[in-house]
């Protein structure tokens, strides 16, 4: 028992400042990526926290399994230079009972990142898109003169001067983003005044004076109006995809998006899955003999994620099903002949 403890305030001294660390960094990063958000929808403060809690569950699904791994490999180093592993291996311990120490905590981090990717993770991407495709069509767009690349639901738009009004914009451009096959909404627009409104929480354009070009054949037309009104809905998500059986069984039929949810899929598995395969790797890398080992373990341990992360990468991608099988088992196996190897033939 109280070696057991000894080895999990070991993990934990370590686990939650590297887990802390990596949150806090991916938060930056989320708070980045949100506020490019408001340059073409406004959003308060509180609607900025909430879409920062709707990513909460991917990004701690991220971080947990490199701390743990890091954590697990870094506290058995830091107790072989510091000779206590040496001193317990003298005494007669066997590194059989430091994979027996993990393998509860091991499972515990496995359960709770599956019910991250599987369950919240889900629930928290269609909270999330909703949202965002609420706040496009509404009438709270922030347009800003002079800018290129902002979007006004499926048009791109362009203004060169903003009036004192808000929503009413000067010498306006908007490009369709529609695909091809559709020729009623396909187009370039030019008009030299656009006022948006909101009629029944419909997002409402009207354009004055103004030209439109489309192709519908080989030929290009240019019509010249004197108003134009551009309506755009609320993209509201199907309701099925709310469902987290809906959700994943995309990945099973043919649809739009088949194979990103199938990829999608299992990289969550395996990356939940990582801690508890990697089961084997923790003595391998965190094992040592101070005497004749120089510490490289950071070194070695980054370069095993890597190697990890990069199989998974492949494996959702290319052979996403198969790879739920085969990638598991060559990392055990892998890892098994490791330890056998280089520690369980020494202590």
């Amino acid at each position: 028992m109280r070696i057991k403890n000894f080895l999990f305030q070991s993990f934990a001294q370590i686990f939650f400042p590297i887990f802390l660390v990596l949150f806090f960094v991916a938060s930056v990063v989320i708070f980045i990526r949100i506020a490019s958000v408001t340059f073409v929808v406004k959003i308060t403060f509180f609607e900025l926290l909430s879409l920062y809690f709707y990513t909460l569950p991917i990004m701690i699904f991220f971080v947990i399994p490199l701390s743990f791994f890091i954590a697990c490999v870094l506290g058995l180093s830091r107790l072989s230079f510091d000779y206590e592993l040496p001193v317990l291996f003298a005494l007669g311990m066997n590194p059989q009972i430091i994979m027996k120490v993990f393998l509860p905590i091991a499972l515990l981090a496995s359960f709770s990142l599956l019910v991250l990717s599987l369950v919240l993770a889900p629930l928290s991407d269609v909270a999330y898109r909703q949202f965002l495709e609420e706040r496009k069509n509404s009438i709270n767009i922030n347009l800003q003169a002079g800018e290129f690349g902002q979007k006004l639901g499926e048009w791109l738009v362009y203004v060169q001067k903003r009036n004192k009004d808000k929503n009413v914009y000067e010498n306006i451009v908007l490009l369709s983003l529609a695909k091809r096959k559709d020729k009623e909404k396909g187009g370039l627009i030019f008009a030299k005044e656009a006022k948006i409104s909101n009629l029944n929480g419909t997002m409402e354009v009207t354009l004055k004076d103004g030209k439109v070009y489309r192709k519908p054949n080989e030929n290009v037309e240019r019509i010249g109006f004197d108003r134009l009104i551009l309506r755009n809905t609320i993209n509201v998500l199907d309701k099925s995809d709310l469902g987290l059986i809906e959700y994943w069984k995309r990945a099973f039929y043919p649809n739009s998006r088949q194979e990103k949810t199938k990829r999608n899929l299992s990289m969550y598995i395996l990356l939940s899955l990582f801690p508890l395969i990697s089961l084997f790797y923790y003595p391998f890398l965190g094992i040592k003999n101070p005497r004749y080992q120089k510490n490289y373990t950071i070194l070695q341990a980054m370069v095993v994620v890597g190697i990890f992360y990069a199989l998974m990468y492949l494996c959702a991608s290319y052979i996403p099903l198969i790879g739920l099988v085969l990638l598991p088992t060559a990392w055990v196996i892998s890892g098994y002949w490791l330890y056998r190897r280089y520690i369980g033939r020494f202590y």
